[in-house]
């Protein structure tokens, strides 16, 4: 089941999740090509994302950010 919820009145499920990947690949790539977590890297995240989630606005820029997670998605 996929973790990506689509709100977006401006964009299908198929290219929200296109649009992650390359999301994806540029944050590795601004990180010199390499990018590695550790077991308790991931615990911690996971933790995190049971009150925050990554919020993508899409304009003419594509934003992200940190944001707590309305109540009814915890």
């Amino acid at each position: 089941m996929s973790q990506i919820i689509n709100f977006s009145q401006h964009a299908n499920d198929d290219e929200v999740q296109y649009l992650t990947t390359l999301l994806l690949y540029h944050l590795v790539e601004r990180c010199g090509g390499h990018l590695q977590f550790t077991a308790q890297d991931v615990y911690h995240i996971r933790e995190s994302l049971s009150t925050k989630m990554v919020q993508i606005q899409l304009g003419d820029d594509v934003k992200l950010r940190i944001i707590d997670r309305v109540p009814e998605l915890q």
